[in-house]
C-alpha cells in the first residue's frame, strides 16, 4: 500500500509565459461571472517556481492571490499527477463573492414572487 500526499503540489514551474496565460483565464472566468472590477498584476515567482499574479477588486480594494504553474494543458497531461493551483492560499478554492467583499460586510439574497 502506498500513501501520497499532496501529490501535485510537487509539480512546479513551467514558463513566465504560460503562467500569464494561464492566469488570463482565470481572470477572463471571473470576469464571465459578473465581477468586471476585477483586475491582475503579477507579483512574483516564488523559489518553488510557481508564479503568483494578485487580483485586486476596484472597488472594494480587496486582494486574492492565485499561485500558478507555467505550464500548458498538454504538458500537464504527461504529468502523473496536475500541477496544484492555489486560489487565496487554498488548493480547492474557487473565486466566489466572499473574496471581493469589504472587511465586515455579508452580503445575502433574496427572493421575490413575482
Amino acid at each position: 500500500m502506498a500513501v501520497i500526499i499532496n501529490a501535485g503540489s510537487e509539480n512546479k514551474g513551467g514558463t513566465f509565459e504560460q503562467a500569464k496565460i494561464n492566469a488570463d483565464e482565470w481572470l477572463k472566468s471571473i470576469h464571465e461571472e459578473g465581477f468586471l472590477e476585477v483586475e491582475m498584476s503579477f507579483v512574483q515567482q516564488h523559489k518553488d517556481g510557481d508564479f503568483q499574479f494578485d487580483f485586486k477588486h476596484t472597488v472594494t480594494q480587496k486582494v486574492v492571490s492565485l499561485e500558478i504553474h507555467g505550464f500548458t494543458k498538454e504538458e500537464c497531461q504527461k504529468f502523473m499527477f496536475h500541477p496544484r493551483v492555489y486560489w487565496n492560499d487554498s488548493s480547492t478554492a474557487d473565486p466566489k463573492i466572499e473574496d471581493w467583499l469589504a472587511d465586515g460586510f455579508k452580503y445575502r439574497v433574496e427572493y421575490y414572487r413575482s
